[in-house]
């Protein structure tokens, strides 16, 4: 429907600042004889034909029902709502049940309602029977309006509509004959403020009475106006005391002052709940004007990005500030030296992981979570109840993701602070998948040969040595637990995912050590270390003269040509020495420099010239060399690509009541040229 929207002032007399609570009746769905529970659609959000009665007459409208979860406040069913006989609320003797639950399901809000114990009330089992025998068959439910969008008619015939933006539901009552969709009032039951924005069609011109601003496009909101009373009212009235005018008069007051500060946040674009917070701190309209120019001057000073000479402004939801914050606030009581609180994660500060996840739960899908014992709030929070979210009568929140992101950074922390000086030694190299990958180890090309005059350029014969492997698969899985949760154990989220975080680091340690230790066969049938290689010392302590021997054997590696004679030398050079604890302290006083030597058998001649790595993998007097793995191969290590390092995902667990985290590693480790590695036996 075209249409634009302009402000109305004065509002119409049949727009009033409060209603009183309305009724519209759907029928039964179905019944649980054993659980003497009701199962009922209150609302498809179906157009109703009402009549507003004013002094000049009734006015016909449409009432239009907005249906989702933004528009229904489900606080009241959702808070244990009564359930009614034909709306009567003078006395508990009414009340035949109790609403359990109350959600929107597509465009329908339905509800679970549960009689008493069979012999408790007898006018509840009377009313059990009647529905299970199918002789009640309709409900009504009883609502306010508090936001109501008004769309003047477009053409002659039709009558406007009165859409509900925003309405509450209090009550649900078992009726015989459906209310009369036409009656608006019902008694002298207490009256609702309600907002009205009246929105005029496209091809309708506003009158000289429409304040239309043409620069903002704002939407004025009319203020709320109370009909004046029959003249009989107005008679009593004037009979009342002075003290309840000045009540009514207080009650005005506040209405106009929420209309209008509803109107400026709906004006401005201001937060839902920067709007709920003015109005129940009872600040002064003059005050809210004041701080929604402020938020307008903070909005505006906000990071823009100019994008082919259109400005698009870069905003943050709402949601995701929130669980952001209750992230951080896990992790800072995990581990309070490591992650420090921001603003927006103290306000959590001081709950247990049961109260984080009730009001997480609840600020974010609107679903009220009280009266539920532990182990059913547990179950809740880690949407372990998947039999009832199936089927719709559930909302679900982002909880158990915010729990399974905690213990993840935790266990990526873990892994990445974790020592890996092996990397030093190697090379990365991912691979596309999981197949055997051969490795083609180049030689280096012969000489540059002189082109004559007139010369022709020949071909450089070359020849390679082939390596190869294949990537393995490592992992384990962490849970948490309904019970973890309820004792509000932080280990679930500290110290297991340290332990497996630094686990899948030992992991790749431990396979690149052992090609180390293991000295197993290269490509060409011969082991790493051997002198075949030309990199295996004469055992001895670490001094000059094993250094020496070592370097020298480096230097003298030649490349891999066709023809033995046609190699040359690559006059690689020591960059590391790796020894095992046994030899760490006899390789620190040799590395340290000889300060102001007395004479030339007292200089050092590698001092500052290695870098010293001590493992605990390994063992004995052994000790060795490496090249820098930029001049030359030595070991090649590969993950997954795109999966580079620990990989985490989680589910909601089957054997397990609880979130498994798995913590995967794809990875492998070969070595595929010994030239830039050298062993020494040791003394």
């Amino acid at each position: 429907m075209s249409q634009r929207t302009v402000a109305v002032s004065p509002p119409k007399s049949d727009e009033p600042g409060a209603l009183p609570m309305q009724t519209r009746s759907l029928p039964v769905n179905s019944v649980d004889a054993d659980k003497r529970t009701v199962e009922v659609t209150f609302t498809t959000g179906a157009a109703v034909r009402r009549r507003a009665w004013g002094y000049n007459g009734s006015t016909l409208f449409d009432e239009v029902l907005e249906v989702s979860r933004s528009a229904v406040n489900l606080e009241r069913l959702n808070a244990g709502a009564p359930a009614l006989d034909s709306h009567s609320t003078y006395g508990t003797r009414s009340q035949l049940g109790v609403v359990e639950r109350a959600w929107i399901e597509g465009k329908e809000g339905r509800a679970l309602i549960r009689f008493p114990t069979k012999g408790v009330d007898d006018a509840a089992d009377r009313m059990f029977a009647m529905v299970q025998e199918g002789i009640i068959r309709n409900v009504s439910v009883g609502y306010s309006l508090d936001e109501v969008r008004v769309e003047e008619p477009q053409k002659k015939g039709d009558v406007e509509k009165r859409i509900a933006t925003r309405w509450t539901p209090f009550e649900v009552s078992f009726v015989t004959v459906p209310a009369d969709a036409g009656a608006q009032v019902r008694g002298t039951e207490e009256t609702f403020p309600v907002t009205i924005q009246r929105a005029m069609p496209a091809n309708k011109e506003p009158s000289a009475m429409d304040e239309i601003e043409t620069n903002t496009n704002a939407t004025r909101t009319a203020p709320a106006v109370t009909v004046p009373p029959a003249p009989a009212a107005a008679d009593a009235s004037r009979a009342a005391p002075n003290a309840d005018a000045a009540v009514r008069a207080a009650v005005e007051a506040e209405r106009v002052r929420v209309s209008e500060i509803t109107a400026l946040g709906l004006r401005h674009g201001m937060p839902a709940d920067f709007v709920a917070k003015q109005i129940a701190s009872g600040a002064a309209v003059a005050d809210v004007r004041a701080a929604v120019l402020d938020a307008i001057a903070a909005r505006a000073n906000e990071t823009q990005i100019s994008a082919r000479g259109i400005d698009a402004q870069i905003t943050r939801d709402e949601g995701d500030t929130i669980r952001a914050a209750l992230e951080t606030a896990i992790l800072h009581r995990a581990s309070p030296s490591a992650v420090k609180l921001d603003d927006a994660a103290r306000q959590w500060r001081g709950m247990s992981l049961m109260e984080m996840g009730r009001t997480f739960h609840e600020q974010t899908t609107g679903e009220r979570l009280r009266g539920l014992g532990k182990m059913e709030l547990a179950s809740r929070l880690l949407g372990l109840d998947t039999g009832l979210r199936s089927g719709g009568m559930l909302s679900t929140s982002d909880f158990p993701a915010i729990l399974a992101n905690v213990v993840s950074k935790r266990l990526r922390s873990a892994y990445e602070v974790a020592p890996q000086h092996w990397k030093r030694l190697s090379r990365q190299n991912n691979a596309p998948d999981f197949k055997a990958r051969a490795i083609t180890q180049l030689s280096n090309l012969p000489l540059l040969k002189q082109i004559r005059e007139g010369g022709e350029y020949t071909h450089a014969a070359l020849a390679d040595s082939k390596e190869s492997y294949a990537l393995a698969t490592f992992g384990r899985v962490v849970t948490i637990t309904r019970q973890s949760l309820i004792n509000d154990d932080l280990g679930a989220f500290d110290r297991l995912p340290m332990l497996l975080g630094r686990a899948a680091a030992e992991t790749e340690a431990s396979l690149f050590w052992a090609i180390i230790t293991s000295n197993g066969p290269m490509g060409d049938g011969v082991a790493l270390f051997h002198a075949n290689h030309g990199n295996l010392g004469t055992a001895a302590a670490i001094n000059i003269a094993s250094l020496n021997e070592g370097r020298a054997l480096m230097r003298k590696q030649k490349g891999l040509a066709a023809k033995a004679a046609d190699a040359e030398p690559l006059n690689l050079t020591p960059a590391f020495i790796v020894v095992s604890p046994d030899k760490e302290t006899e390789a620190q006083q040799f590395l340290a420099t000889t300060l102001y030597p007395q004479q030339n058998s007292q200089v050092n001649p590698f001092a500052g010239s290695l870098l010293q790595i001590t493992e605990a993998r390994l063992t004995g007097n052994a000790w060795y060399l490496f090249a820098d793995p930029a001049t030359i191969d030595t070991i090649e290590y590969a993950y997954l690509e795109g999966e580079e390092g620990l990989y985490t995902e989680s589910r909601l667990g089957f054997e397990v009541d609880g979130i498994e985290i798995k913590g995967r590693l794809d990875f492998a480790a070969k070595a595929i040229d010994w030239r830039g590695m050298l062993k020494n036996g040791g003394n």
